[in-house]
């Protein structure tokens, strides 16, 4: 049982690994605009404008292969933004809006709730909100929307509830995600080779990190057939760092060509699983799939 599980999984990635040779090659693609019954995917960027890094980063060349990619591919997008990280970045994150695509807040310090007092928490969102609000009446966006940062929704009760609270109270929408991928170790692995700029580890890197996202796509696909008896609506979880300021183009083509449509956030929230409820209240953030599969069911409302 074991020997057939691993070459399942060996074969899988056989298949992934051929998928992202056929499309980064180049070769003649169908279009997933063409198949039938396609999938469903929202991407989104967390630490707009962009993610702190151990190197020096250059803002506007992160912001501009993303933006560049997203508009070869269709694709709107939605990105969350640390307040205190804006600085003199306004005209980035302008651009960012003026393309079509949504920003939302991920709090003023990007610290997690985990390890802080509800009370300082939503002073941070609230100064996140503040940082962020001219930009977005100026723009004309409508909706406001907040991410957790991390992924941690709390690990109380009474920390969920007034969290909860102040954000319905203000109209604010929770961006939820479902496919949550470990992006910043691959930009950690980036980071590392970057002084040697040897071509063949770059495009080691760029396979191994599409084949991670995908398979957690296939993942988050199946499970959402264990929930839900059908397919979600998924919403991506990345973040603005160089490594998807470089690979974004070979992502979304390996995502497309598997049968993915992309979507915007409104889309995929109108998806009933992000209403239904869930109690869990481990440390680790995960996406909302596997928040509600790890629910404590005592703390659940009966149905």
């Amino acid at each position: 049982m074991w020997c057939d599980a691993v070459n399942m999984k060996l074969f899988r990635r056989v298949v992934l690994f051929s998928l992202i040779v056929f499309t980064i090659g180049g070769q003649e693609r169908v279009d997933a605009k063409e198949k039938k019954g396609a999938k469903e995917i929202c991407i989104t960027f967390d630490e707009l404008p962009v993610a702190e890094s151990f190197d020096t980063v250059d803002r506007s060349a992160v912001i501009k292969q993303i933006l560049e990619a997203l508009k070869k591919h269709e694709v709107k997008a939605a990105g969350f933004v640390v307040g205190k990280n804006i600085g003199s970045s306004f005209d980035l994150l302008g651009q960012w809006l003026n393309e079509g695509h949504l920003l939302g807040n991920l709090t003023y310090s990007h610290q997690h709730l985990n390890e802080m007092g509800i009370e300082q928490f939503i002073k941070d969102i609230a100064a996140g909100s503040e940082r962020l609000e001219p930009m977005l009446s100026g723009f004309g966006q409508k909706r406001r929307y907040f991410r957790y940062p991390y992924l941690h929704y709390g690990s109380t009760v009474e920390t969920k509830r007034q969290v909860k609270l102040y954000l319905d109270e203000h109209g604010i929408v929770v961006a939820h995600a479902t496919v949550v991928v470990e992006d910043y170790l691959y930009n950690l692995s980036l980071e590392k080779m970057e002084a040697k700029r040897d071509s063949t580890d770059y495009h080691a890197l760029r396979y191994e990190y599409v084949i991670h996202v995908l398979e957690e796509i296939e993942r988050c696909e199946q499970l959402a057939k264990e929930i839900l008896k059908r397919p979600a609506r998924h919403i991506l979880h990345l973040r603005a760092n160089r490594l998807n300021a470089l690979f974004l183009d070979a992502l979304l083509t390996a995502i497309r060509d598997m049968g993915y449509k992309f979507i915007t956030l409104d889309h995929a929230l109108e998806d009933k699983l992000y209403s239904a409820p869930e109690a869990y209240f481990e440390l680790r953030g995960v996406g909302y799939l596997d928040m509600l599969k790890q629910s404590d069911p005592d703390l659940l409302p009966a149905e």
